[in-house]
C-alpha cells in the first residue's frame, strides 16, 4: 500500500467485516487499483476462514492413524541419527588411535637415535680428564668431590665408606 492509502487500510478491513462500503471508500477503491486488490484478497482470507470455522466447531480430528504415522517417522529420524552418531564415533576413534600410533612411531624413532659409541667414549674420557695443575689446586673436598657420582651416575653405585672402628 502506498503512503496515501494508509488512511484507507481500517476501513477496508472495516468495510470486509460489515460488508458495508461507505460512500469515500467507493470512490478510492474506483480509482486506486492497490486498495481494490487488497479488499480482494482480505475477501478470500475471510472465505478461506469461513471455510474452516465448521471444522474446528465440530472438533475436526487427524486420522486414526495420524499418531502411529507421526510416531513411525520420528523413529525412523532417530534410527537414522544414531547410526550417523554412530559413524561419527567410529571416525573419530579411529582417528584417535592413528594419530596415536603416529605419535608412539615417532617417539620410538627419535629414541632409537642414539649417541654413536666414539662420541660417547669422547665424552667420558673428557669428563674423567685431570690437568696437571690440580695437584696444586687440591683442597679438603677433594675427596668429596671424588666420591660424587659422575654425570650419568647414581648415587647408588658410589662405594660408601664404613668406619674405621667397625
Amino acid at each position: 500500500m502506498k503512503d496515501a492509502c494508509e488512511k484507507w487500510k481500517d476501513q477496508l478491513l472495516e468495510a470486509e467485516l460489515t460488508e458495508a462500503t461507505t460512500k469515500d471508500l467507493e470512490e478510492h477503491l474506483r480509482a486506486c487499483t492497490i486498495c481494490s486488490r487488497e479488499l480482494d484478497a482480505v475477501r478470500a482470507r475471510k472465505a478461506q476462514l469461513d471455510e474452516l470455522l465448521p471444522l474446528v466447531a465440530r472438533g475436526a480430528e487427524p486420522p486414526a492413524d495420524f499418531q502411529a504415522h507421526v510416531l513411525a517417522a520420528a523413529e525412523a529420524a532417530s534410527g537414522a541419527s544414531r547410526a550417523r552418531r554412530w559413524r561419527v564415533w567410529t571416525l573419530a576413534g579411529a582417528t584417535a588411535a592413528i594419530v596415536a600410533l603416529m605419535i608412539g612411531a615417532t617417539m620410538y624413532h627419535r629414541a632409537a637415535q642414539r649417541i654413536p659409541e666414539k662420541e660417547l667414549a669422547a665424552v667420558q674420557r673428557l669428563a674423567e680428564w685431570r690437568a696437571p695443575s690440580d695437584a696444586l689446586l687440591a683442597t679438603p673436598g677433594q675427596e668429596i668431590l671424588r666420591t660424587m657420582p659422575r654425570l650419568g651416575e647414581s648415587y647408588l653405585n658410589v662405594p660408601v665408606k664404613r668406619n674405621e672402628e667397625e
